[in-house]
């Protein structure tokens, strides 16, 4: 597939900025932030409210060249067991300081390798979940699972705890790319996990894809994603890979084989997006996929979709929980960030103290910029004077960020009618660019960010 270079991809191609995950960025988080702030806020929560919880495993068996995740490789149990110990505990922290039992809506495990758990630590470590939180209306209980150290005998027991949903790491299906990175999981190897999980009564289920990788080409990234159908997944994701080899060392280990440029990059967004939509796939913001009858695909129609560290989500919660190292908890009041290494975290909860270290408080500003950002994200387009009048704002706050978006529209990239802003790009990624025009932090760390093709 044959891309050329114009005015309208000059504007975007190669810009390094936010995935918008959230708004602010967590380069904009900062150590003003700390325990005491976070207890404050929890205590706040009222009863009524469900909230979202997150689960950080950050422990993998071997690492892949391309991971961008905080997470570290071990293989000893006795190290696993004493980061449960401390889970454990800063849950029953958490508790204490909200003072009563909160309602849990979603469930997401994260890392790192969540299945690097055992079948007993599994069972464990939800036994004290459901000691502290109460789980009677939870809509979903999600779990990240690297194919590589999947059993059948994990597999039941997610089940038995009431997993409904996992998302597989794929990547890529040709070997010579799954060699590099050192990632090998074959085609039947990732059936047979599929198989096991539907068996199991765990029935929905995401692939998370990536193209950018070397030795990809166009042709390779659409016979992945044939296979990918071929599975039938009930969602996708499709990530450009995160070339960022200054913090994250390993990555250097990819250059060598070259990296594909960003003309490449988008052959393979194209080729692998022809190949979903044509087998039934809705497209879902900037880089999802789903099946017509999905719940994301409900979500986009009715306008409830969102979109938050795990991705785009029907996961309407304002409150998300999150457990472990480096993990970001998100309240009404702001980000709220634990220590990131895994020592450390353990013994500050050792010491009965919570292990926020860094995160950010909003103001209404902040807000309607979230709002703007995270329409913009979900649906391409955004009435930026409705919204603001929606949340009491003035929208002639933003009459600079339109005199740069009049470039944009010059070159075909959005359109302008009045306060409404719409993609108009047959790319969906440059959708980050125009997020960021009304990112006050814009300029905090451009070179934390991936490019965006």
């Amino acid at each position: 597939m044959h891309v050329s270079p114009n005015d309208n991809l000059k504007l975007w191609l190669g810009a390094a900025v936010p995935r918008y995950t959230s708004y602010p960025p967590a380069t904009a988080f900062h150590g003003g932030v700390a325990a005491i702030d976070y207890a404050a806020s929890l205590a706040k929560l009222p009863p009524e409210k469900p909230i979202s919880l997150y689960i950080h495993i950050p422990f993998c068996d071997a690492l892949c060249l391309y991971c961008g995740c905080n997470t570290g490789v071990t293989r000893r149990e006795s190290r696993i067991e004493r980061y449960l110990v401390a889970l454990k505990d800063e849950m029953r922290m958490i508790a204490e300081q909200v003072g009563h039992r909160l309602s849990v809506s979603h469930l997401h495990f994260g890392g790192g390798t969540p299945n690097i758990l055992s079948p007993q630590m599994i069972m464990e470590l939800f036994a004290e979940l459901h000691q502290q939180f109460d789980f009677s209306h939870c809509k979903e209980i999600a779990v990240e699972i690297d194919p590589r150290v999947a059993t059948h005998e994990k597999v039941l027991a997610f089940a038995k705890c009431g997993v409904t949903r996992a998302s597989l790491g794929v990547q890529d299906f040709k070997h010579d790319v799954q060699e590099l990175v050192h990632r090998i999981q074959p085609y039947e190897m990732v059936k047979q996990v599929c198989a096991w999980l539907h068996s199991s009564g765990i029935a929905n289920i995401n692939f998370d894809l990536m193209y950018g990788l070397p030795l990809q080409t166009p042709e390779s990234v659409a016979h992945t994603a044939r296979q990918v159908c071929e599975l039938g997944p009930d969602r996708i994701a499709l990530f450009s890979y995160a070339h960022l080899p200054r913090l994250k060392k390993h990555q250097q280990a990819l250059e060598p084989c070259g990296i594909p440029d960003s003309i490449a990059r988008l052959a393979m967004d194209d080729a692998a997006r022809d190949v979903f939509i044509a087998h039934g796939y809705i497209a879902v913001g900037m880089d999802h996929f789903a099946k017509p009858d999905d719940g994301l695909v409900r979500a986009l129609n009715n306008g409830t979709l969102c979109r938050n560290f795990q991705g785009y989500t029907d996961d309407t919660t304002d409150t998300l929980i999150a457990l472990g190292a480096s993990s970001i908890s998100q309240t009404p009041d702001g980000f709220f960030q634990n220590e990131r290494q895994t020592e450390t975290y353990q013994n500050i909860i050792k010491q009965n103290m919570l292990a926020t270290t860094r995160g950010y408080k909003m103001n209404d500003d902040d807000r309607v910029r979230g709002a703007i950002i995270q329409a913009l994200m979900c649906y391409l387009s955004c009435d930026v004077e409705r919204l603001c009048n929606s949340l009491g704002a003035d929208v002639g706050q933003f009459s600079q960020a339109f005199e740069k978006l009049a470039s944009f529209e010059a070159c075909g990239l959005v359109r302008l009618d009045g306060h409404t802003i719409k993609l108009t790009s047959r790319w969906r990624m440059p959708i980050r660019v125009i997020c960021q025009v009304f990112d006050a932090h814009a300029q905090a760390v451009p070179a934390a960010f991936s490019k965006v093709a």
